[in-house]
């Protein structure tokens, strides 16, 4: 469903989604424009998971979500669903956030270089870390 709508299929795609404008999110919650488009959804990034717009998201994909026929599988409130829409949301929106150019020491901007190495450098830390709890959690077994 994700993929569908996003056109993404790894969280790591969402690092180039393009949100919604500050003023389209902000018109949106005060009454005074549209808000998503089931056509071209966009999650606002840069506010709370549970922001107007965001929610609205959760709705549309929710909708979609229960127009599905899951065969063999057990039924889930519309609570749980919703729930799970937003963790995966949530998820993407840190992914998301976190690929954005910082603030340096200096005051200026990350380069696009410096982002990547930046996101292949906190990646092989947390393998680090990854393999060292599983390697503490097979040691305290035996």
């Amino acid at each position: 469903m994700f993929e569908k709508q996003f056109k993404v299929s790894l969280d790591e795609d969402y690092s180039l989604h393009d949100p919604p404008s500050q003023d389209e999110v902000q018109n949106f919650a005060l009454g005074r424009g549209p808000g998503p488009n089931a056509e071209d959804l966009r999650i606002d990034m840069r506010g709370k998971i549970s922001s107007a717009w965001n929610q609205e998201v959760t709705e549309i994909l929710l909708a979609e979500l229960k127009k599905k026929d899951f065969e063999g599988m057990p039924k889930r409130s519309e609570a749980y669903l919703a729930d799970m829409i937003e963790t995966k949301l949530e998820r993407v929106r840190a992914f998301w956030r976190n690929t954005q150019p910082r603030i340096k020491e200096t005051g200026e901007l990350e380069t696009i270089i410096e982002v990547e190495k930046r996101m292949v450098e906190g990646k092989e830390d947390r393998g680090k870390a990854g393999r060292a709890n599983s390697r503490s959690v097979s040691n305290s077994i035996y």
